[in-house]
């Protein structure tokens, strides 16, 4: 029989997957791992083809999480923490976006298992409370990314001048090799929230190279006077050998769409690296679905009418997020795109001026957010018809919220105090609707031999021939047939 002294939260932990650690962090659900002694809260979750647990305190309710593997196809715990890649296809009109992102959609799957775990909770006389995922009073959070690949002066400035005002909302990642020569460019970067996009625009098969790369790409940041915050990998490719050079470097956050999109940030299991999801849609995509259409003799928008597609496209995105009380992070790129295309990113920006509880902020900053959020510690208990919330390491920095849930009904209070008490009953609740606003399948489409040897042998014409470093079978296949094929 359950023991009503104990407190509702946090969540015990024992012997849980990684998976379900992973999203109850992003969640933000209190928990905390089972210790010896006397039961610290009343629920109990373990998982039942794990290794053999000790029985439940006296008081406790044991949930056993392997239940959960029924809430769809796969192990959705061994799926949130899946690293791989895969291509997916868009289609908007008469238009095809493709792009290689994370194979998983891990956002679905964590709501998906969350919602089933919380009306498990619930029936055994729970409650499904977190802390929000931003700052108290908003309900979303909103960024931009630019990604600097290549170098236009015309495309450089027109982009800088467009986000004239909300650079407070903007993050800038430069690949080293383009703006290296262009010292007037970086200085015009100087004060923005400014991090790496690595030197050559590669992400390489081995830790060392990746290395390398990274490390030149900041050192000729910091050439400039620029200290960089952050890094995304060139093509948003992730790999474990990246990961252990950016470990290395003690790089703090990064943002690859191949690990994870359109969903809320998370520590990389095995190590310190926040990963910040963008969504994976950019404007680029939609210029390059209506050049293929064309070149294939079949009638398609022009670059005007594709840039007005995604205008549309990112301001139904947008409002889709702020109804959600998701994270909104976009990005693109100046080159051929936002600088030539301005009216886009300019109606991305007015759309999220015209939401009221909105943060607008840099990536970095956003990341300082996640890790004090991570620290904050919450225990409820009931008290008669209320609840008695008593918080710990509360950050001095940001309000901090905490959200009340009755399925897809939340009631957003603040911490005011280390001790709150709230009534169920005397709180305003808001419908948030989680129902995605694109969608698009996975393309399982077979690479062939030419596309399995590229793989092999990571094929690419992007860091010069002289500098692939002479060693492994690898690298000299790749330096051999590059001499052979050069222009």
């Amino acid at each position: 029989m359950a023991n009503p002294r104990l407190p509702l939260l946090p969540l015990i932990l024992d012997t849980v997957p990684p998976g379900l650690r992973q999203a109850l962090a992003q969640e933000g659900i209190p928990v905390a791992d089972r210790r010896r002694g006397p039961p610290e809260a009343r629920f109990l979750l373990f998982d039942s083809q794990g290794r053999p647990t000790d029985p439940p305190g006296a008081g406790q309710v044991p949930i056993d999480v392997d239940v959960l593997r029924k809430s769809g196809p796969g192990d959705p715990f061994v799926r949130l923490t899946d690293q791989r890649a895969a291509g997916h296809r868009w289609p908007i009109g008469s238009l095809e976006l493709t792009e290689r992102v994370a194979r998983v959609d891990k956002r679905a799957v964590r709501r998906r298992v969350l919602d089933e775990l919380r009306k498990l909770i619930e029936m055994a006389g729970g409650i499904w409370l977190r802390l929000s995922a931003f700052p108290f009073p908003y309900r979303t959070a909103f960024h931009f990314r630019i990604d600097y690949d290549e170098y236009d002066p015309g495309d450089f400035r027109r982009t800088l001048e467009t986000i004239a005002g909300h650079e407070h909302a903007t993050s800038h990642f430069v690949c080293g090799s383009t703006y290296e020569p262009v010292p007037e460019a970086l200085a015009r970067l100087r004060g923005l929230d400014v991090g790496s996009h690595g030197y050559w625009h590669h992400t390489y098969r081995t830790t060392e190279e990746n290395l390398r790369n990274v490390a030149r790409g900041i050192e000729v940041l910091r050439a400039a006077m620029i200290e960089p915050s952050g890094f995304c990998a060139p093509h948003g490719k992730f790999c474990r050998e990246l990961l252990e050079a950016l470990d290395a470097l003690g790089v703090s956050h990064a943002s690859e769409f191949g690990l994870a999109y359109d969903e809320l940030p998370f520590f990389v299991p095995g190590s310190r690296l926040l990963e910040i999801p963008v969504h994976p849609v950019c404007l680029g995509l939609f210029l390059e679905a209506a050049r293929t259409l064309a070149s294939t003799g079949k009638r398609g928008p022009s670059p005007d009418e594709a840039a007005g597609a995604a205008i549309e496209y990112f301001q139904d995105l947008l409002k889709a997020r702020y109804r959600a009380g998701e994270p909104a992070f976009l990005y693109g790129h100046p080159t051929g795109r936002l600088g030539r295309y301005p009216q886009v990113l300019k109606a991305v920006l007015e759309t999220v001026g015209s939401f009221g509880a909105v943060w607008k902020t840099t990536m970095t900053r956003f990341a300082d957010w996640w890790r004090l959020r991570e620290q904050v510690r919450l225990t409820v208990v009931r008290s008669g018809e209320s609840y008695l919330a008593k918080a710990a390491r509360i950050p001095f920095d940001y309000r901090v919220g905490i959200e009340y849930c009755r399925g897809e009904h939340v009631a957003l209070l603040p911490l005011s105090d280390r001790v709150i008490s709230f009534s169920p009953e005397s709180l305003v609740y808001e419908k948030r609707s989680a129902r995605p606003s694109a969608h698009h399948v996975r393309i399982d489409r077979p690479e062939g031999l030419r596309g399995t040897v590229r793989q092999l042998i990571d094929w690419e014409r992007v860091t010069p021939v002289e500098e692939i470093a002479p060693r492994g079978w690898r690298n000299w296949t790749k330096r051999t047939l590059r001499r052979i094929w050069s222009p």
